[in-house]
């Protein structure tokens, strides 16, 4: 299983997008986020870019993602993104 937390330490806001889903993130200033996935038969591969105020996340060899709420995943379609607060 992959693993990686965000936390936002900058006084302005920071977004993380996952891809290959587009889910997108916003995280104020001391917000944290963590996404996990499993891999299919094949190995899981990740790469992380970070583009000014965004971090992309891609995600290979993965059907699906998670977010990590409070230990727990929850899976990408239950959690609502926050860009629009």
């Amino acid at each position: 299983m992959f693993r990686v937390k965000f936390t936002n330490s900058n006084d302005a806001p920071i977004f993380v997008q996952v891809d290959p889903w587009a889910g997108l993130y916003k995280l104020c200033k001391g917000d944290e986020i963590e996404f996990a996935a499993n891999g299919n038969d094949k190995e899981l591969l990740f790469d992380v870019e970070e583009h000014n105020d965004t971090r992309i996340v891609t995600l290979w060899n993965s059907d699906e993602y998670f977010v990590v709420r409070e230990g727990r995943p929850v899976h990408w379609k239950e959690f609502p993104t926050n860009v629009s607060e």
